[in-house]
């Protein structure tokens, strides 16, 4: 049962770790950042289609949104020859923007821009139009394509699938490829992707595979492909499961559909990570309380290719008891490899480790232990007098004399809750670790036995028990008192024989 409900909740944050994004099926936007800062790059948008063909001066609009006021903007448009090569037709120019009101940017702030574009200037071009904008240190850039006059090159925009930060896209059982396909002839675009394997990631998309068409791909060295046409938003993978861990170069190729010569060649370095890591842990499995926190290390959990590199760590801290078990703790994340369980709580326990990768890929294990509960111990004290277990004590001549338990020891957890019972002759008289006793009424005896028992949350305990006397109360007058009495009548017979003496006449004798 316990390792029912650490999967379940382990599940659940497994579900948390990865979000599902879902791709924009208008907008192509591929953005990064340097900074690694957790704020969100700005949003860019094109209001006209891709692919449009353009006549003349056309106006290319859009809008910006963005916590803060971009810090910059601008615009460029690139050439794209029947050879594959882009080449800058333009500089980039700075782009204006003005404030705009959208109930659609949950809070953010809107900027529309707009500016245009001569066909006349750009002849028989396949091009890219591109808008860069920079916010708070966070770069945006988002492309389309346009055509003027005749144009037989048709062209592929692809979706970034790198991570912000990231210079890599990392992929398992398949490699998604989207993005927009257009031709000005409306005909759909032959698209080849192949993935072949590399050392490193220095090594991947460093050398072009000899390929100059699509219908000659013979002598080719690949891991996996793929081919499809596609006209506007398409999107598909390549299956990668059979791929063994490491880094690949994701080629991909386009042709037109009446011409099978390549025009254009791009490159994606790839992470294949399909393996599962292997969840470890390592501790100790039997402690006593107060000997110190338990502490169990996940440090030598490992991916069988990427060896520790983005693993996250799911700990869930279970209490088994009879009564039913319950979920003590939960910790997760990459900076979690080790769990630390605190001492002063005694039980049984099971402690779950999920360690789980990049591409979701998890490994599970777990350890049972246990906490031995250390009992308390009882410390007495009467009027003072500290006292030991089978002690004899004479009471002071008082008439109530104080009971005092509050030193008795315990771990932090227990020490607030332990209970003090206190007992004569075996019998339960008290509760409570500092109380007042005065001799029972009735009692005649000049003797009795005090028992104290020191119970912790557990029900474990510890008991001192001594025997009480008390002065002999059958005396009318205590012994001290009856030796000053004599001594003080004798003093006064003394003085009274002293004084008759001083009258009384020697008799003298008869001549």
């Amino acid at each position: 049962m316990g390792r029912i409900l650490a999967m379940l909740f382990s599940l659940v944050i497994i579900l948390s770790l990865f979000p599902n994004e879902q791709l924009n099926d208008v907008d192509n936007v591929d953005f990064f950042s340097d900074t690694g800062s957790f704020s969100d790059p700005p949003l860019i948008s094109f209001d006209q289609d891709l692919g449009m063909n353009i006549i003349g001066n056309a106006t290319i609009s859009g809008f910006i949104v963005s916590y803060n006021t971009p810090d910059s903007s601008s615009w460029q448009i690139t050439r794209l020859s029947e050879e594959g090569v882009l080449t800058n037709f333009s500089d980039p120019v700075s782009l204006d923007f003005s404030p705009s009101s959208s109930n659609q940017d949950d809070g953010l702030s809107r900027w529309v821009w707009d500016f245009t574009i001569d066909a006349s200037s750009i002849p028989n071009c396949t091009c890219f139009v591109s808008v860069t904008v920079v916010s708070d240190l966070l770069y945006s850039k988002i492309s389309t394509v346009f055509f003027t006059g005749v144009t037989d090159v048709p062209a592929l925009v692809l979706d970034s699938h790198i991570e912000r930060g990231q210079t890599y896209s990392v992929h398992s059982d398949q490699i998604d490829i989207s993005g927009w396909a257009y031709s000005q002839d409306g005909l759909p675009v032959r698209v080849y992707a192949m993935a072949t394997h590399s050392e490193n990631s220095a090594s991947a998309c460093s050398v072009q595979p000899s390929i100059t068409s699509l219908d000659d791909i013979s002598g080719l060295d690949f891991d996996a492909s793929n081919e499809y046409s596609s006209f506007g938003y398409f999107s598909n993978s390549l299956d990668s499961f059979m791929l063994d861990d490491g880094w690949y170069s994701l080629w991909i190729f386009t042709s037109s559909s009446d011409n099978s010569s390549i025009i254009q060649s791009l490159c994606i370095v790839s992470k294949i990570d399909n393996s599962d890591p292997v969840a470890i842990i390592e501790g100790v499995v039997s402690s006593v309380e107060g000997e110190g926190d338990l502490i169990f290390d996940a440090g030598s959990s490992y991916d069988y290719y990427w060896g520790k590199e983005d693993l996250n760590y799911v700990w869930t801290l279970i209490r088994i008891d009879t009564s039913g078990n319950s979920v003590e703790d939960i910790k997760q994340g990459g900076e979690f490899s080790y769990f630390t369980v605190q001492d002063d709580i005694s039980g049984n326990f099971e402690l779950s480790l999920l360690v789980v990768d990049s591409q979701g890929s998890s490994d599970y294990t777990s350890v049972e232990f246990t906490i031995e509960n250390m009992n308390p111990v009882a410390k007495l004290i009467i009027s003072g007098e500290s006292l030991s277990e089978g002690d004899s004590y004479q009471l002071p001549d008082l008439t109530e004399w104080t009971l005092d338990a509050s030193d008795s020891i315990d771990t932090m957890n227990d020490i607030d809750g332990l209970r003090c019972v206190w007992k004569i002759n075996f019998k339960t008289i008290y509760e409570g670790c500092e109380r007042k006793f005065s001799w029972p009424e009735g009692n005649s005896n000049n003797s009795l036995f005090l028992t104290l028992e020191v119970i912790d949350d557990d029900d474990e305990f510890s008991s001192i028990t001594v025997e009480l006397s008390r002065s002999d109360q059958t005396n009318d007058l205590p012994i001290p008192i009856i030796v000053l009495s004599i001594s003080i009548l004798f003093f006064i017979s003394s003085i009274f024989y002293s004084r008759r003496s001083d009258d009384m006449q020697i008799p003298k004798w008869n001549d």
